[in-house]
């Protein structure tokens, strides 16, 4: 520790890091504490102390081999109790469970952000003197009194916590230089600024339908369901899970069928799923829900045949041996019945989309030809689809441009995704004047275009452009800069799995 140093230092101006920051580079300050942080979260923090106990440590993952480790008062434990003090003082309404997730998960993401960046810095050869060091310790570090440093609480500080609290203020000192090497200054010819300015026009304006997945007619649904029925059909069911041995899951057997102990506790004791918790209960299943878990359909209707309170022999599944109890009989689908006819819905909209999006491209296509014969407002009343009006906006794929969106007018039916469609822009910006496009395919819906409007940039437009290039090149060298110190060659994410077991363990 330079002492002298800071003995030096003692009788300077106060200044405080985070004013520094701010004053030194605005947009570095706001980057670092914000958008650098992969999920920006708010989170109360739970203590961990008696869970990992003195001198333990809990190992997340790895950078490059390098643990991402928390430890009682490393930097992960530090990034820690810094969001759980802002959840603390902003009053989150997330439940307990929740806030604790958040809370974690952001002070790894920065913890592996801050172990990436150091790992940069050290094959950099950036260097920080100890003196500036000091400088930085007595403006923000933990031997202030009032709002000044005290050279009496520093001298009675250990030399153990000294020489970490050294160490954490170099790394902070080395991050904030990185970025600020990296981020600090933007130098682009005119030519490219120009460039970026001839994208954003002309703009354009639409007229539309949309024939959203949401609107599938239900005697679809019913069709599909009564072809299928047997999907839909649903036992309660609860299960023992072995992933060992054949041989383990058949001992088990043979206690069951001896009754040296329930099913309950036997599920408790040796199953390996979810539901082991919950002594086996896996409550009500469809028959499309578990058929994955099988390796063959004929054990699985052997399951869905069994009476109540019958007990299976050990089937070989996908990923272990199971043994089912059925706690009720099967029932047969009601095709009547809302809840049934939802499920249906929901499954459909999960595992055959297809279907739903070749009913609704015949539709699309329907209006197309129609609209060719009268117009475009014509078909709309004849087909009973509403007509809607986007907002102008330029060839703005991938949202180049965020402040000028794709969006109709009123901001519904939503067209956000649009943003990122190229078959959108390449089909939106191919047409002529109130010529109507092919069907277009958007997520969940399947749109129809007419191009009913262009516009130049006026002088106004141009230079909030002007001010907009520098935002843009900021944010595109951040998400470079993110990209490549996250790449998932370099990562080893194990957050939830260490998180789960010793920090939140499930019921």
């Amino acid at each position: 520790m330079q002492s002298r140093d800071i003995k030096r230092n003692l009788k300077k101006k106060k200044e405080t890091s985070a004013d520094k920051k701010k004053q030194m580079h605005p947009f570095l300050y706001a980057f670092t504490i914000g958008i650098l942080i992969l999920v920006v979260v708010t989170f109360i923090g739970l203590p961990v102390a008696s869970k990992i106990g003195r001198g333990n440590r809990l190992v997340f993952g790895t950078y490059e081999g390098k643990e991402i480790v928390y430890t009682p008062g490393n930097y992960f434990a530090k990034q820690r109790a810094q969001l759980g003090e802002q959840v603390r003082q902003g009053g989150e309404s997330d439940s307990i469970q929740v806030q604790t997730y958040k809370v974690w998960r952001g002070a790894f993401d920065r913890t592996v952000m801050n172990t990436a960046i150091l790992m940069e810095i050290q094959k950099s050869g950036i260097w920080i003197s100890e003196n500036r060091i000091d400088k930085a310790i007595i403006k923000s570090g933990p031997y202030t009194v009032n709002g000044k440093f005290s050279e009496e609480r520093y001298k009675d500080t250990p030399n153990s916590e000294i020489f970490s609290t050294r160490k954490y203020f170099r790394e902070q000192l080395l991050h904030d230089q990185y970025l600020s090497d990296f981020l600090g200054s933007i130098y682009s010819s005119n030519e490219e600024k120009d460039f970026f300015k001839s994208m954003a026009e002309p703009e354009r304006s639409f007229t539309f339908v949309t024939f959203p997945f949401t609107r599938y007619p239900d005697k679809e649904v019913k069709n599909f369901a009564e072809k299928n029925s047997s999907l839909f059909k649903k036992i309660k069911l609860s299960r023992i899970l072995i992933k060992t041995k054949e041989s383990d899951a058949l001992e088990i057997k043979n206690k069951l069928n001896d009754k040296v102990s329930s099913f309950e506790e036997l599920a408790k004791t040796y199953s390996k799923d979810s539901y082991a918790a919950k002594g086996g209960d896996m409550g009500w299943q469809y028959y499309y829900q578990v058929k994955d878990d099988f390796k063959s359909e004929k054990d699985l209707k052997k399951v869905f045949s069994m009476k109540e309170g019958e007990i299976s022999d050990v089937i070989r599944s996908n990923f272990g041996w199971m043994i089912f109890r059925c706690n009720s009989p099967v029932i047969k689908p009601d095709f009547e019945n809302k809840d049934t006819m939802d499920t249906a819905r929901n499954y459909i909209m999960r595992y055959e989309k297809g279907r739903v999006e070749d009913y609704f491209m015949a539709e699309a296509n329907k209006f197309v030809q129609a609209a060719d014969k009268t117009d475009f407002f014509n078909a709309s009343g004849a087909l009973n689809v509403v007509p809607y009006m986007t907002n102008y906006f330029p060839l703005n794929y991938q949202n180049i441009f965020s402040y000028l969106p794709v969006a109709s007018k009123g901001g519904k039916p939503s067209l956000t995704t649009a943003n990122y469609s190229k078959e959108f822009f390449t089909t939106a910006y191919s047409l002529k004047k109130n010529e109507i496009s092919k069907p277009v395919l958007l997520d969940d819906q399947i749109l129809v275009l007419q191009f009913t409007g262009e516009k130049k940039l006026t002088d106004s437009d141009k230079k909030i452009l002007d001010r907009y290039y520098n935002y843009y090149v900021r944010t595109t060298d951040q998400a470079d800069l993110q990209a490549y110190l996250t790449d998932p060659k370099k990562l080893i994410d194990n957050f939830n799995e260490t998180f789960y077991k010793y920090i939140a363990p499930k019921s």
